[in-house]
């Protein structure tokens, strides 16, 4: 794992993950669960539906590229999220393959508390046509200080 302090957080440095693909009854038991409308849970239904066909939730996809964010497998010393600002550009579908774009699009050292900072990540999922169907926005405090390792002994 690649551990990052404030400083080293490279600026627009896109990463880009491998693809996640999206299986219907994941989907459909998600929706189940947390978001039980028929264009999320029937497939049958969903036809007649806007998007003619099943979609993914918008939390799910939240959660998926929240997931592949964390695939990139990168420490950051994060004390707290703060906000997401998303846009839903459009529908993930079963079978579709999806891979996240991450990069660090700003940073500043807090003006009030100069042991942590503000860094803003922007996350873009595309599906497999290279479509872009999620993006979000997150902004975190990250601490400015490097804190020693405990060694075992």
């Amino acid at each position: 794992m690649q551990e990052w302090t404030f400083d080293e957080i490279p600026l627009n440095q896109p990463m880009t993950t491998n693809e996640y693909a999206v299986e219907e009854k994941e989907l459909t038991a998600f929706a189940k669960k947390w978001d039980p409308l028929p264009m999320h849970t029937d497939s049958e239904a969903a036809k007649a539906s806007p998007h003619c066909g099943l979609i993914a939730p918008a939390l799910y996809t939240l959660a998926v590229a929240n997931a592949l964010a964390h695939r990139l497998d990168i420490k950051i010393p994060m004390i707290a999220g703060t906000e997401w600002k998303t846009r839903f550009l459009a529908p993930v579908r079963p079978g579709d393959r999806i891979a996240a774009t991450m990069e660090c699009v700003s940073k500043r050292v807090s003006r009030t508390k100069p042991d942590r900072g503000v860094v803003v990540f922007r996350t873009t999922l595309q599906n497999q046509k290279g479509e872009r169907v999620l993006e979000f926005d997150s902004t975190m405090l990250v601490s400015t200080v490097v804190v020693p390792r405990r060694t075992n002994g």
